[in-house]
This record gives C-alpha cells, sequence and structure tokens, in this order.
C-alpha cells in the first residue's frame, strides 16, 4: 500500500497534572505550548505586557497533560506497519495510547518514531503525554552531577543538563519562558515501506562545467522492487531519469546551473525525486528534495599582508564577503511562528543586501521553511549547534543525546545549499579561556581532554566533527565560535567575537573604534537600541510609563547587570552621552538610541569591509553583528525588532553593505619631536583618505565626487573630482592625502557617479556629534504616491521617516541630506500618505 499520513491537529485538550480540581480544556492552535493555551482561556496574562512576566513562572514548575482521541488508520494489508512520529516534544514527556506507556522523550530537538501497530485499537484511540518540568528535572540533575557547572552565563545554571532550547531560560535579550508542550507536529503514517532518508553527495570541478550528483535513498519496511530516481531542472522540466535496485543513482550534468549567495549570482534550486515501487508495479511511497548546484570552500591559508590566516567562504570559485547578522528564535512561543512569518523574516534580511545568517547556539535548529527560503535567495546558513556559554556534562548519557540529536537534524538540513557551515558551540571554547588553565588548544589526545575540568570539549572537537564529517562531509565544520586561534577569540584566525565596544566585562570602547578591533570574520558584535515607538506603545498599556526609566521599560531591558534594575541604562546612557545631545521624551529617547546604534553598525561595516582587499589580503572576511530579530518586543542589538519593524541601524548596514560603497575617514597621525621626553613639541599630521569598494565581480569605472562643507551654512569650502577605477570583489583605496585645513565644523562628503547617477553616498561628520551646534534647516519634503523627495538647505544628519502603520516598507531610511544632493526614498506602500520625521537636531529639548 501507498503511504497514508495523517496528522492529528484537531481536538486536542490540555490540563494541569496532579491537580484534581482542573479540567481538559481546548488547545489554542497545533501544534502549541502551555503558555499559549493558558493565555487562551485567560488563566495567565500576556507576558509580553507590561511588567507581566514574573507572573507566569508558576507554569514551567508544574507538570501538564495534553490528549487527543483519534481512530486508528485503515490497514490494508497485513504486513502494514502504523507509526506515529512526533516531530518535536518539549521536552521531558511520558507518552500513553490507550493507557499503556509507549514512549518518554528528553530532547526537544529529536523527532521520535513508535511503531504503535500492535497497540491500536479499534474505534477510537486515546492519546496522552505527559510534560514535567525541564526545570526541577535540570535541578535534580545538576544536584546528581555535583553541583553547579565551571561556568555558565545566562540562565540558571541548570539549563546544561538538558536538551531543551537554552534562551527559555531568559538571556541578556530575552526572558525567562519555561514552556513545554508538543510545540512541532505529530501524525500517523501507516506504510508498508517509506523513505527514511533522501540525500545527496554533489561534486563540482573547478572548471564548474559539469557536475555530479549522487542520490542516496535509505528505506524502512518492505524491501521495493525497484526505486526511479528523476532529477527535474530548476525550470520543473524532467532532465533525467534512472532507475535502480540498490537505492542509488548517479547522475552527470553539463553545464549545470550554478546556486550562488545573493548578490553573485542566481539560486537555481534542481528538484530530486525517488519513488519506490513493488513488482506489481504499484507505488509504495515517495521523497523529493530540491538541491542546489555550488562548489563550496572555506579558504583558510597564510595572509601575505597581515599576520594569521584567512577565514573566507569560497562558492563557485568566487570568494564571499560575507555581511548579515545572528539569529535568534522569533519568538519565545515557538508554535506561533508561522511559515509566512518565516518568510517574511529571511525575506527582510535579503531586502537589506544581507547574503548570510549565523542560527545561534542558544536557540533551535530552525523550521524546515525557514532553511527553504534561504535556499530561494541565496541567502547563507552558518549553523551553531545548540550548545551555548556553559561548561556541558560530557557523561555517557550526555554525550548519547548530543549524537542522536546531531544525526536527526543532520540529516533533516544536510541538503539545503544554503548552508555553507556546521559550528560545534557558542563561546564555549572562549569561556573555557577564561575558567580553567587546564584547555590546552595543541593537546590533541581526547582521553587527556577527559581528565580535566573541562571534558565538554569532546563534544566539539571530536563527536560533532566526526558525525559532521559522516553525514555532511561537502559542508565545512568549525569547532566554535569564536575559534581559531590561541586564545580561541584571537584576531589574526578563525572568527571573533569582537564585544570591546559596548560589553561592560570588555573594554567598552566608543564606536568609532569599531575599525581597529577587527577580526579575520566578525561574528558576534553590537549595541543596544530601544525597538521602534509603535512596539514600545504596544507592551506598555499605561501612557504614564512611556518613559526611558520606567518600571515598564526595565521589564523589557535584559542585560546580565549584576544590579538588576539597572539592566541596559548604564551601557545605553553611554554611548548617548559620549556621543549627542538628546531629550528624555520617550519619542526623543529611542530616537537616539536607535541613532547611535545606526551611526555604530556603519563604523562596523564600512570599516571591517575595507579590510576586504583582494586576493592574499582578505583581512576581514566577515562581518555578522548581533542580532538580527528579536523572540519578544524588547529592547535590545536587534536590526528589526519583534513586529519585523526595522530599526535605523537596518537601513545604516544596508547602505554600508551595498555592491558599490564609498567610505571617508580623517586621521590624526602623531610623530615624536627631537626631544623624546615631549608631549608638547610633536608633529601632528591631519589626513583625509577615501575609499571605495567593491563587491561585484566586474571593475567599475566612476566619477569620485568630494566635498568639504560647512555645518552651519551649507557652503562648500573644497571640493575634488576625479575618474575612478574600482576592482572587483575588494576594497580599493582611493584618496590619501595631507589635509591640513580639516576643520571640525565642516563634514566630508562623498559620492561615486555613474553615468550622473549617485550610487554610493557618505558623508563624514566631526566626531563627537556632542560638539557640534546643530542648526535647524528647512526641510522640503514632497510625496509622490510611493516616492519621498527631500531637500535640505544645511546639511541634515540621521533623518529618519515614520508613517505609524505596518503596511509601508522603506526602501532606505535614516538618511543624511546634503545642500545640493536632493534624494528620492521609495516607500512601498506609501500611497501619497502623511508621513512624520525626526533627524538629530530635532532630538534635543
Amino acid at each position: 500500500m501507498a503511504l497514508q499520513r495523517t496528522c492529528l491537529t484537531s481536538g486536542w485538550t490540555f490540563k494541569q497534572a496532579d491537580t484534581e480540581d482542573t479540567t481538559f480544556l481546548s488547545v489554542a492552535q497545533f501544534p502549541t505550548c502551555v503558555h499559549l493555551d493558558l493565555m487562551h482561556h485567560g488563566k495567565i496574562v500576556d507576558p509580553f505586557l507590561n511588567d507581566n512576566e514574573p507572573l507566569v513562572q508558576w507554569v514551567g514548575e508544574e507538570a501538564w497533560i495534553y490528549r487527543k482521541v483519534f481512530a486508528a488508520p485503515e490497514r490494508k494489508h497485513d504486513e502494514t506497519r502504523v507509526e506515529i512520529v512526533f516531530e518535536g516534544l518539549d521536552t521531558y514527556a511520558t507518552v500513553f495510547l490507550n493507557g499503556r506507556e509507549i514512549q518518554k522523550t528528553d530532547n526537544m530537538y529529536i523527532t521520535y518514531r513508535v511503531d504503535i501497530t500492535n497497540k491500536l485499537q479499534q474505534g477510537d484511540n486515546e492519546l496522552e503525554i505527559r510534560f514535567d518540568s525541564a526545570f526541577l528535572i535540570g535541578r535534580r540533575l545538576e544536584k546528581e552531577a555535583g553541583g553547579p557547572p565551571l561556568f555558565c552565563h545566562n540562565g540558571d545554571s541548570s539549563r546544561l543538563q538538558v536538551r531543551k532550547a537554552p534562551y527559555s531560560y531568559g538571556w541578556d535579550w530575552g526572558p525567562i519562558m519555561l514552556t513545554c508542550g508538543p510545540w512541532r507536529p505529530i501524525y500517523l503514517e501507516a506504510f508498508t515501506t517509506r523513505f527514511s532518508d533522501l540525500f545527496f553527495h554533489i561534486e563540482v570541478p573547478e572548471s564548474l562545467s559539469t557536475a555530479t550528483i549522487n542520490a542516496v535513498a535509505e528505506l524502512d519496511g518492505i524491501a521495493p522492487n525497484q526505486v526511479k530516481f528523476e532529477l527535474f531542472g530548476p525550470d520543473g522540466a524532467l532532465v533525467e531519469e534512472k532507475t535502480s535496485v540498490t537505492l542509488h543513482a548517479e547522475f552527470q550534468l553539463e553545464e549545470p546551473q550554478l546556486w550562488y549567495s545573493i548578490g553573485n549570482g542566481t539560486q537555481p534550486l534542481y528538484t530530486v525525486k525517488a519513488t519506490a515501487f513493488s513488482a506489481v508495479p504499484t507505488a509504495l511511497c515517495t521523497s523529493s528534495k530540491r538541491i542546489g548546484i555550488r562548489r563550496l570552500e572555506l579558504i583558510q591559508r597564510p595572509l601575505k599582508t597581515a599576520p594569521g590566516t584567512t577565514f573566507f567562504f569560497q562558492i563557485n570559485n568566487v570568494p564571499v564577503f560575507c555581511r548579515g547578522a545572528d539569529w535568534i528564535p522569533a519568538d519565545m512561543f515557538l508554535p506561533r511562528i508561522t511559515a509566512e512569518r518565516y518568510r517574511q523574516w529571511v525575506e527582510l534580511m535579503a531586502e537589506g543586501g544581507q547574503n548570510m545568517i549565523r542560527v545561534w547556539g542558544g536557540g533551535i535548529y530552525e523550521d524546515d521553511v525557514f532553511y527553504e527560503r534561504c535556499d530561494e535567495l541565496g541567502v547563507l546558513v552558518w549553523q551553531d549547534f545548540m550548545l551555548g556559554c556553559g561548561s556541558f556534562p560530557a557523561t555517557p548519557r550526555f554525550l548519547k543525546q548530543i549524537e542522536e540529536e546531531a544525526i536527526c537534524n543532520l540529516k533533516r538540513m544536510r541538503s539545503h545549499p544554503s548552508i555553507v557551515l556546521w559550528c560545534g558551540n557558542n563561546e564555549d571554547h572562549m569561556f573555557a579561556d577564561k575558567y580553567t588553565t587546564q584547555y590546552n588548544v595543541d593537546d590533541k589526545n581526547p582521553e587527556n581532554w577527559a581528565k580535566t575540568d573541562w571534558p565538554a570539549r569532546v563534544i566539539y572537537d571530536k563527536i560533532l566533527s566526526e558525525i559532521c564529517s559522516k553525514y555532511a562531509p561537502e559542508t565545512p565544520y568549525h569547532p566554535g565560535s569564536p575559534w581559531g586561534g590561541k586564545p580561541s577569540n584571537d584576531s589574526t584566525a578563525g572568527d571573533v567575537h569582537a564585544w570591546d565596544v559596548w560589553m561592560k566585562a570588555s573594554a567598552q570602547y566608543p564606536y568609532q573604534r569599531y575599525p581597529e578591533i577587527s577580526g579575520r570574520f566578525v561574528s558576534e558584535f553590537g549595541l543596544k537600541a530601544y525597538p521602534t515607538l509603535k512596539t514600545i506603545k504596544e507592551f506598555i498599556l499605561d501612557p504614564l510609563e512611556r518613559y526611558p526609566q520606567s518600571r515598564m521599560m526595565d521589564a523589557h531591558m535584559k542585560s546580565s547587570s549584576k544590579s538588576t534594575w539597572a539592566r541596559d541604562n548604564r551601557t545605553i546612557a553611554l554611548y548617548l552621552v559620549e556621543n549627542i545631545r538628546h531629550g528624555f521624551k520617550m519619542e526623543q529617547y529611542a530616537y537616539a538610541s536607535q541613532f547611535i546604534q545606526a551611526e555604530a553598525m556603519y563604523y562596523a561595516y564600512a570599516g571591517w569591509r575595507r579590510l576586504w582587499k583582494g586576493s592574499g589580503s582578505e583581512e576581514c572576511a566577515g562581518v555578522l553583528v548581533w542580532q538580527f530579530n528579536d523572540a519578544w518586543p524588547c529592547v535590545s542589538w536587534s536590526l528589526a525588532d519583534y513586529h519585523l519593524r526595522p530599526k535605523y541601524a537596518y537601513f545604516s548596514i544596508k547602505r554600508a553593505i551595498a555592491p558599490i560603497s564609498v567610505g571617508v575617514a580623517r586621521i590624526e597621525i602623531e610623530r615624536p619631536g627631537n626631544n623624546e621626553f615631549t608631549h608638547i613639541h610633536v608633529q601632528k599630521e591631519k589626513r583625509l583618505q577615501i575609499w571605495g569598494s567593491n563587491l561585484t565581480t566586474a571593475e567599475e569605472k566612476l566619477d569620485l565626487m568630494v566635498q568639504e562643507i560647512d555645518i552651519s551654512t551649507g557652503n562648500c569650502m573644497w571640493e575634488k573630482t576625479e575618474v575612478v577605477t574600482l576592482l572587483r570583489n575588494q576594497s580599493t583605496e582611493l584618496f590619501d592625502e595631507p589635509f591640513p585645513s580639516v576643520s571640525e565644523t565642516t563634514i566630508f562628503f562623498a559620492r561615486l557617479l555613474k553615468d550622473g547617477k549617485v550610487i554610493a553616498r557618505y558623508s563624514d561628520w566631526p566626531q563627537p556629534l556632542r560638539y557640534l551646534d546643530l542648526p535647524s534647516p528647512t526641510v522640503i519634503i514632497n510625496i509622490d504616491r510611493d516616492d519621498i523627495h527631500v531637500t535640505s538647505s544645511l546639511p541634515l544628519k540621521g533623518l529618519a521617516f515614520d508613517v505609524g502603520e505596518d503596511n509601508v516598507f522603506f526602501e532606505d531610511n535614516f538618511i543624511d541630506v546634503i545642500p545640493g544632493d536632493d534624494q528620492i526614498i521609495h516607500a512601498k506602500g506609501l500611497s501619497g500618505r502623511e508621513i512624520s520625521y525626526m533627524h538629530l537636531a530635532m532630538a534635543v529639548d
């Protein structure tokens, strides 16, 4: 018989276990989690609103029961097997069918299959799932292990004992929401034969002229007579079909359509379909997957122009400068993330010009639709395993859990062309460097690791490495993030987490120093900002609490400050007071915090992109900001808040990573005089530097126009125009000369033009901006349907538009407007409506 699937999505009820006076209630949706169901019935308040979070903490320490009655599927053949499939149970569950225990679970990341062929009864069957408190079980396991671990950053340390999404224990951007429930689909499968796996080995030679696709199927049940493999092209047309009795087929392609990351080419996707046939022949089961054909390499070789080695991805022989962000789960309540929501998030990345997302190791292995949309749009995925910020156990029980988890998720995800790296953990090596003297990166003997106080190294440096080599050999494996040198956060090798700006545990440098703290690949850095004013008004219901230092605002700040009431206020205030003058009305403060974040991000992306200098000089090959998204409405490092509303930094980064960009820096070089002891009689030289960056694969001949403009009058004090050539796929230094007349009251405004059209612009303002007495210019705004025409009589800093509705998408925002350089901003969906705006001069009382 052909495989039949019955989804168990309706008719579910739930109740609190171990409490006699509670009754079964209908669930809010399915899949689900207990908080959503309790909110649906008004049993708990919405923890995202006001300061409600503490009011729902009791939920995570109770046990809960979910129940459903279903009819047994028809068995058309004596050899028909019926299995029930649980794609995700959160986390410690005991499953009963008709009163008999059929499964225990202890890992929310694993799919469980149970053969219930001989356990079904005719007619109705009752399925019951009891979820026990992962928090209480974790606390017990921690006690049995002898107490707290060597280190644990963020969340209760008992989280390290259980395979539950770490972020649900609370993080420095998110609340404590200890969920439970059937968080992914549950269904029945009746079959005689089914495909348990369909995977591929794809080889593309350096010439890129051919491709070999080896398709491999794995089956469960009765062996079929034969399997037909079909290869369909990106246009849906059949390319070739092959019949096999060995569950394997090889396809040879001439001049294949190659898959590229966004910005470097197109994303054609082939489809491979496998069908198992009986001797009759009758189709018993089918399986199909989309694949992308690409040659992937992670290049780590000595640099010619700097110490250490490179760390860059090369796709189809094209070196890729990775620019993007880190991804956290898009909701504290995972079942609430719909397929459409996932698509919107990935599309927002792509629309911002981002070509890489790092799925962070404190969340989840994301839903298939997330990776599918990345495949379609060319967004590269750096995929962490779900291990982060802690010294995990290395007991046989735990290591077995990790092995099962890794294999389960590698099999599910390995065919996605967008996934270009598997990474063992988030910051575990880095913290081992800090907390133990027994971690020796040069010791390659796993037997020795087990004798240290950090035996968990075996997970990243051996177990996961070997599993990835076996199940996903074409995709590089990286032991951790950061990782690469001595110490693990070495700026000359591998990737780095650059937190010397912002983090109070580090140097808290001014953000203007971002270009100085680069690495070969910067996979984390960031600066927090408030969400949009609309979002703030939605989560703070009392208008009297809508001010920056309110109790309600504190509840939505989650820094790891030891003074819980301080939260993020100290660090945000530090970067504000160091850089700009601002008011304290909520609209001014929210604007000011987003202003600082946006300015800082531009310094980082532009400065580090400048270090992508061509073959042998790839001194920085990637910039991923922490973080792209939010899991709830809050103050965080995100580029877009929980409701998909972009912050200003989203737009400043979009400009910084555009295919063509221009940068300007004014620097001062100090040389000692004749007296080596003096600090007065020294030589100081002011210089003006201009560079361009071209991320396309073709040289660009452009017109460079540079002006020095007085801030108070708008008058041009000096200008220079010349034809320049930007070398392909690298930065090019365009101007570096002494400039004695550099003033602290002028800006340097650079533009790159092609056929008379501005394709890149940047205005360099004297720092810090708080020294400036900004005038209030005459701003003329004309709206023509979806286009906003902007003119300013004087230099204008940080002009931000707002409509107050979610159905308008600005292609650009938070701009500087310079006299003589009128701009047109396209706002999709504006349709001639009025807009509000704010700029830096307006943010001051």
